[in-house]
């Protein structure tokens, strides 16, 4: 370019990458509240390698850890690192987190005393989630459903008795289509 300094092309270049250096790289979207967003950002790695080692869609993965987390808030998230809302019954041999839980019988909420899973890193509960629904006789089923169907997934989990909630399946598939955790 006659007449430029040389490298002036070069600095160009490099002052307007760094003008978008404090920027996410996904952009912002619009329909997810921001606590889901800031969830998503941090998070969706630890879904995506679930997903890649056991092929528990992504979408659900995601669902499943933000409605049982809220988000990453709740506080069987921040004080015992779980964010599948997994209980400390049965075979659990670990520490756990004994809290106040609303529970549903015969389609009643009611509440009572539970004791969940508690776990040294959040990627431990990601981790043990994906081994809940391999182990367990009452979600070998899923495994036979395709990634993309993940209404089969929400209906299988609910009649496998994931969550005691009777509307558990509808609440993923919502949180699923209002957030477009599909596009993951």
């Amino acid at each position: 370019m006659k007449g430029n300094a040389p490298g002036l092309p070069a600095l160009l270049i490099v002052l307007a990458l760094w003008s978008f250096a404090d920027k996410p790289f996904f952009k912002k979207d619009p329909f997810r509240p921001e606590k889901v967003e800031q969830y998503i950002e941090k998070y969706r790695y630890l879904s995506v390698e679930l997903n890649q080692r056991t092929g528990i869609p992504t979408p659900i993965i995601i669902a499943v850890a933000g409605l049982e987390s809220d988000w990453g808030t709740s506080d069987l998230a921040r004080k015992a690192n779980n964010h599948f809302g997994i209980k400390a019954n049965g075979d659990w041999l670990g520490p756990a987190h004994c809290k106040p839980s609303t529970e549903y019988f015969d389609g009643v909420p009611v509440r009572n005393w539970e004791c969940f899973r508690k776990y040294p890193l959040i990627r431990k509960s990601y981790e043990d989630f994906g081994r809940f629904l391999l182990t367990r006789p009452n979600y070998q089923g899923l495994r036979h459903y395709p990634e993309w169907d993940t209404w089969s997934w929400a209906v299988g989990l609910q009649a496998g008795g994931y969550a005691t909630d009777p509307g558990y399946a509808e609440k993923l598939m919502a949180a699923i289509e209002a957030y477009r955790l599909y596009e993951l």
